[in-house]
C-alpha cells in the first residue's frame, strides 16, 4: 500500500466495450510522483459447444495487426500504455495483477484480468492504449480528462499526516454481525463516490479508505491497513481492522469478501475489500477498529459523491 495520498484522477467505470473484451477503470489516483491505475478486464463467456471450439482451433483465426506495439513482444493478456506528444506508444509492465476463470458455460463472467500499472507523472489529460491482439482486440487508444498538476500537489499527503474526522461511537450502541453475504458485483462498472482517505490512525498504525465504488444500490470498498509494529495473530487469519456499517443505533460488522496480508515482527499491512447496501441518504457511516494495533473503536462519516 502507498504511504501517500493522492488525487482521485477519474471516476471509474468502462472505459472500452468491445463483443471479444470490456476494460473498466476501478482506481486511479494521481500523485507527484506517477499515475497509478487500477483496471478490470472481462473477456467474454465463451458459449461454443466442443465441436465448434475444436473447430475454430483447426480454422485459426488471425491477431490483431500491430501498429504501436511492438512487432514480437513478450505479452500473453492485456498491455497497457501511454501515447507521448509524437504519438509514440511507451508500454508499462503491470505492477499487480490478479486473474480468474470466469463462470461455467451457463454463467455470466468470462474470464477476468485485474491489473495495476503505474505511469510516469502526468497532467491534464492522458492517451491510453489498450491492446490484447492474440484475443482480437486491436489496439485502442481512450482519452481521458485528468487533474493538473497544481491540484495533484495540493492534494497530495503523507498517510501520517493527513486530516482525520472521527467521533466516538454513541452511547447503546448495539453490535451484530451482517448474517447475509452480500453478492460480489462488478466494482469496475460503478462510479468512484469518494476520495482516498484516512479513517483512522495511531502512533503506529493507520486505516486508510482506498476505494469506494457505487454500482446501483450497492457500495464496494477497499480498506488498507498499515502498522509499524509486528501484529500478533493467529496462522490463517488476516488481522487487519474491522469494520461495521451505522444504522438505526446498530452496528453491523461486515465480513471481507477478500483480503491480502503481509508483515513481519516490525511491520504488518493488508488489503481488504467489502460490500454493503447503500444508505438511503448520501452519508455511508462506519465504525472502525483495530484493537491489536491500538487503534480503538471510532465513527466516521463519508459522505458520497453524486
Amino acid at each position: 500500500m502507498d504511504e501517500t495520498l493522492g488525487v482521485l484522477a477519474h471516476h471509474g467505470g468502462l472505459i472500452v466495450q468491445r463483443p471479444e473484451l470490456t476494460v473498466g477503470i476501478l482506481l486511479a489516483i494521481s500523485r507527484p510522483t506517477g499515475l497509478e491505475l487500477e483496471l478490470m478486464a472481462r473477456r467474454s463467456l465463451d458459449r461454443r459447444t466442443a465441436a465448434e471450439r475444436q473447430a475454430d482451433i483447426r480454422a485459426g483465426s488471425p491477431p490483431s495487426p500491430r501498429r504501436l506495439l511492438p512487432q514480437y513482444d513478450e505479452g500473453l493478456d492485456l498491455r497497457v500504455g501511454r501515447l507521448d506528444g509524437d504519438g509514440r506508444a511507451h508500454w508499462e509492465f503491470a505492477t499487480r495483477s490478479s486473474s480468474a476463470s470466469g463462470d461455467p458455460a451457463g454463467g455470466v463472467h468470462g474470464p477476468s484480468l485485474q491489473m495495476t500499472v503505474r505511469l510516469p507523472p502526468v497532467f491534464d489529460a492522458l492517451s491510453l492504449v489498450l491492446a490484447w491482439p492474440e484475443i482480437g482486440f486491436p489496439e485502442t487508444v481512450v482519452e481521458l480528462p485528468l487533474p493538473d498538476r497544481a491540484t495533484v500537489d495540493r492534494g497530495t499527503v503523507s498517510i501520517w499526516d493527513a486530516p482525520v474526522r472521527t467521533t466516538p461511537p454513541p452511547a447503546g450502541l448495539r453490535y451484530r454481525d451482517d448474517d447475509v453475504p452480500s453478492a460480489e458485483p462488478d466494482d469496475e462498472t460503478g462510479r468512484i463516490v469518494a476520495p482516498p482517505q484516512v479513517l483512522s490512525r495511531g502512533a503506529d498504525a493507520v486505516v486508510v479508505l482506498t476505494r469506494l465504488t457505487a454500482i446501483g444500490d450497492t457500495l464496494s470498498f477497499e480498506l488498507g491497513c498499515l502498522a509499524t509494529v509486528g501484529i500478533p495473530h493467529e496462522i490463517f487469519t488476516i488481522p487487519g481492522a474491522s469494520v461495521a456499517v451505522l444504522h438505526d443505533g446498530e452496528a453491523v460488522w461486515v465480513r471481507s469478501q477478500g483480503a491480502a496480508a503481509s508483515g513481519g515482527d516490525d511491520f504488518f499491512e493488508s488489503l481488504a475489500e467489502y460490500t454493503v447496501a447503500r444508505p438511503a441518504g448520501d452519508v455511508l457511516r462506519l465504525l472502525i477498529s483495530w484493537p491489536a494495533a491500538g487503534l480503538p473503536e471510532t465513527c466516521v462519516d463519508l459522505p458520497l459523491l453524486p
